[in-house]
């Protein structure tokens, strides 16, 4: 029989960890992720809050002859364009939903007498789904029109507040 010594020279081995196939990885990884994250990214769309105003700020400010404070109210019954209390428009509800058509209709005439205007306030009440909300702000954000057969787009009234039908 071998002397205890010898028997545990023997077992002694080398235990170094090979880290290639880890660091071929993260080699391979990296620039992948990097690469898929351009492919990310949130649509946001910007609205604008009016800022706060006090009562006597706004009784010093003179009005213009005719100004549009244009209001969409989105309702079971249909759509309401209105200009602060008073009603310009009713656009009917159809079987299908909301007419959208005729709402950029309205829009687009509204837009034809005050052009310099790009604010328009929608208010719904806190049970309409929100894709109908989401068609009501595209639908007064941006108008359709064929021109010499083409489809071309431009902007009605892109800046656009949100608030709840009281």
């Amino acid at each position: 029989m071998l002397p205890r010594s010898r028997r545990r020279a023997r077992h002694h081995e080398s235990t170094d960890l090979d880290l290639t196939p880890m660091m071929n990885l993260m080699v391979v990884l990296a620039p992948f992720l990097l690469i898929t994250a351009v492919f990310t990214r949130l649509a946001i769309l910007e609205i604008y809050l009016p800022p706060p105003a006090s009562a006597e700020l706004m009784s010093k400010l003179p009005l213009p002859e005719e100004q549009l404070v244009l209001t969409i109210s989105i309702t079971e019954k249909g759509l309401v364009v209105a200009s602060g209390t008073k009603i310009i428009s009713l656009v009917q509800a159809t079987a299908n939903g909301h007419d959208l058509q005729s709402l950029s209709a309205v829009l687009q005439q509204i837009k034809a007498r005050f052009p310099g205007v790009d604010n328009a306030i929608i208010l719904s009440k806190p049970d309409i789904p929100y894709e109908q909300l989401v068609q009501v702000m595209d639908a007064s954000r941006v108008a359709f029109v064929m021109v010499d057969g083409k489809k071309t787009s431009y902007s009605l009234f892109p800046n656009i507040s949100l608030g709840e039908v009281q």
